[in-house]
């Protein structure tokens, strides 16, 4: 992938989106970084900006995040997305979907990091 690149948080406010976003500010490739609460608002910024990657925090209560994913993987498939779970259900969904990454909540902050800089350098 290029060296400067756009990744888009989808995650609510609060302490989980704020530890996405110092992850990856601490990237040296990642030159901008967009953050929005919901999928249909990623929809939006995905087809206006077309982000390299996309880090999504799945919401035990959300449905539409796998819509996101499908969208994501069928119309724009050079962007790389990493799904944020809460169980190997939600796991094994995700990587059906076609999720590049899937890691259940609680992993360490390393193997994300690792996963993402991963994704970058394909």
């Amino acid at each position: 992938m290029n060296d400067s690149i756009l990744a888009l948080i989808v995650a609510h406010p609060g302490p989980v989106r704020d530890g996405l976003r110092a992850l990856l500010t601490a990237i040296p490739q990642v030159a901008s970084l967009k953050e929005v609460d919901d999928a249909s608002s990623a929809l939006r910024v995905i087809e206006e900006y077309s982000p390299a990657l996309v880090l999504i925090s799945v919401n035990a209560t959300s449905d539409d995040v796998w819509n996101l994913l499908a969208q994501i993987k069928a119309k724009h498939p050079q962007t790389r997305s990493i799904l944020l779970v809460d169980d190997v259900q939600q796991q094994q969904l995700a990587q059906a979907t076609g999720a590049d990454g899937v890691l259940l909540r609680g992993a360490p902050a390393s193997r994300l990091s690792a996963t993402i800089k991963s994704l970058l350098y394909v």
